[in-house]
């Protein structure tokens, strides 16, 4: 972590720190409040992270669109024998 600090006192991030912390703040899974304050403090200030963000954001909701429904039958049948086989 820098040892830079916001207006408010709160230690700041820097890239590296916000890049690590990315997939786990798209999908929820930071639980702190400081950590995800600092990284959102981070994205104000950064025009590369926030542009990271975004498209990683907009990538993850295409997937998730992507993947509503079910394979057809005749895949689901060939994967079965592919797992069964191994």
């Amino acid at each position: 972590m820098s040892d830079d600090k916001n207006h408010s006192g709160q230690e700041e991030i820097g890239c590296i720190e916000a890049i690590n912390a990315l997939y786990a703040y798209l999908d929820g899974e930071l639980s702190n409040p400081e950590t995800i304050a600092q990284f959102e403090h981070h994205l104000t200030h950064c025009r590369h992270c926030y542009s990271r963000t975004e498209m990683e954001t907009a990538l993850t909701e295409k997937l998730r669109k992507a993947t509503k429904g079910t394979a057809p039958e005749k895949l689901q049948n060939r994967l079965r024998n592919l797992i069964d086989r191994f």
